[in-house]
C-alpha cells in the first residue's frame, strides 16, 4: 500500500476501500481537547475530499472495548461522542472514525466493505483489542481477517520504551508467531501489533507499520517526552466504498 503525503500536517494512506489518515503535530497543535481533535480531523478530510464527514470519537481508557456505528440516516457533519471504548467500527461510507494518541499505536483496519481505528496502547494490546476488533468485523460484517488491510501508525519506538517485567508477561499472554518484540528491558509495541495481526489471520504482505517514533521526533506529541503538557495526535480511518451506498 503506498503512502501519500496530503496536505499540512496529514498523512493518508489508501486502504481497500477507504483511507487512513493520519494527524502529526502540524495537523493536531497542542492543547485540543478530545473535540477539537475529531473537529480537527474532519476539517482535514473536507479540505483532502471536498465534503464535510461525520467523525466519530470515544472516551479511551486503555480497554479492549468496542463500538460499532450503523443507522438508517447519515449523521450530520461534525463531531460525535459515542461513549467509552477504544476501538470503532462502522460499514458506512463517509463516516470517519477517529482516535488520539501520544505514545499509543493507532491501528487502521479495512476490507470487505468495512473499516475500524483502534486505539492500541500496551494495556489495550495485552487484552487483546486487536482480536476483539477483528472478532466483531467478523461477526457482525462478515469480514475474514484475510481480506483486511492494516496500518499501524507512529507510537512510542522501543528506542524509548523501557517497561518492566509485568508490560512483558501481559504481552506474552496473547499468542504471537515470534518474540522479535522484546528487547533487554523494552518493547516494540509497533512490532507486537504486527505479529499479533498475523496470528490473527491478516496476510503479512496487507500490514503496513509506518515508520518513526513519538518521543525521538518533535514532529509527535508524546507523553513520555513532555509529560502532563503533551498534546495529542488525531488519528482516523475513512471508508469510501463499501457494503453500502455512498450518500451524496
Amino acid at each position: 500500500m503506498a503512502e501519500t503525503a496530503s496536505g499540512s500536517g496529514v498523512l493518508a494512506v489508501p486502504m481497500t476501500g477507504g483511507v487512513a489518515l493520519f494527524g502529526d503535530r502540524a495537523g493536531a497543535p497542542a492543547g485540543l481537547d478530545e473535540r477539537g481533535l475529531a473537529d480537527a480531523a474532519g476539517a482535514a478530510i473536507q479540505r483532502l475530499f471536498g465534503r464535510a464527514v461525520p467523525v466519530l470519537y470515544a472516551r479511551q481508557e486503555h480497554t479492549r472495548l468496542t463500538f460499532t456505528y450503523s443507522a438508517g440516516e447519515s449523521l450530520p457533519p461534525g463531531p460525535h461522542l459515542v461513549g467509552t471504548c477504544d476501538a470503532l467500527l462502522t460499514v458506512e461510507p463517509w463516516t470517519t472514525l477517529a482516535v488520539r494518541t501520544a505514545d499509543c499505536l493507532p491501528v487502521a483496519l479495512a476490507g470487505g466493505g468495512a473499516v475500524a481505528m483502534v486505539h492500541a496502547g500496551w494495556r489495550g494490546l495485552a487484552a487483546d483489542v486487536l482480536g476483539f476488533t477483528i472478532g466483531r468485523l467478523r461477526a457482525e460484517f462478515g469480514v475474514t481477517p484475510e481480506t483486511l488491510d492494516a496500518v499501524v501508525g507512529v507510537g512510542i519506538g522501543p528506542c524509548h520504551y523501557e517497561v518492566g517485567a509485568e508490560v512483558v508477561a501481559a504481552l506474552e499472554r496473547q499468542p504471537v508467531a515470534d518474540g522479535s518484540w522484546r528487547g533487554n528491558g523494552v518493547v516494540d509495541l509497533a512490532r507486537f501489533a504486527s505479529v499479533r495481526l498475523a496470528a490473527l489471520g491478516l496476510d503479512p504482505g496487507r500490514v503496513q507499520v509506518l515508520a518513526g517514533c513519538t518521543a525521538c521526533s518533535p514532529r509527535y506529541h508524546s507523553y513520555r517526552r513532555d509529560g502532563d503538557p503533551a498534546g495529542r495526535q488525531w488519528n482516523a480511518v475513512l471508508l469510501t466504498e463499501g457494503l453500502r451506498p455512498s450518500s451524496p
